[in-house]
């Protein structure tokens, strides 16, 4: 019995592919509609230099969705999702880096009072499911309750 390459091979075999729309940055519209089918409080706003922004109310808490690599405040390509907090004594910087080394996807930083901002940056170029968007969406909202279990929020 002869075996052909596994290159060979796999480009012989017929690929299944369900037909799923994606979603990109560059409609803003669209992501709002899926937060509110995610069971999100979201409304579109614009952030200062005039690119769409969306805010995203949870219990309790809050965060923004930020709309980048745009061209004259739309056709955006990536985005990124941020939490910050006003804490009476800050945050320090051994306490942001302790949270960057031991967690993943989102990251901190300290603005100039010390206080911390939790973002994670999501690429969507080119598009990603509806289901890929959501599901990143609910691993930064994981990780925001475990932010703010970690701050004392």
């Amino acid at each position: 019995m002869r075996l052909l390459p596994l290159a060979l091979a796999t480009t012989l075999a017929p690929i299944a592919v369900s037909a799923q729309s994606l979603v990109e940055a560059g409609d803003p519209d669209r992501l709002v509609e899926l937060l509110h089918d995610g069971g999100y409080v979201a409304e579109r706003t614009t952030d200062g230099v005039g690119d769409p922004m969306i805010d995203v109310t949870l219990p309790g808490t809050s965060f923004e969705v930020y709309f980048y690599d745009c061209t004259d405040g739309s056709d955006c390509l990536t985005l990124q999702l941020s939490s910050g907090y006003d804490l009476p004594d800050g945050m320090s910087l051994e306490r942001a880096n302790e949270w960057n080394r031991d967690k993943r996807y989102a990251t901190v930083y300290l603005d100039e009072e010390d206080d911390p901002f939790l973002q994670m940056d999501l690429n969507i170029d080119y598009g990603v499911t509806d289901k890929n968007f959501i599901d990143n969406v609910k691993m930064y909202v994981r990780l925001v309750g475990k932010f703010e279990d970690y701050i004392d929020w």
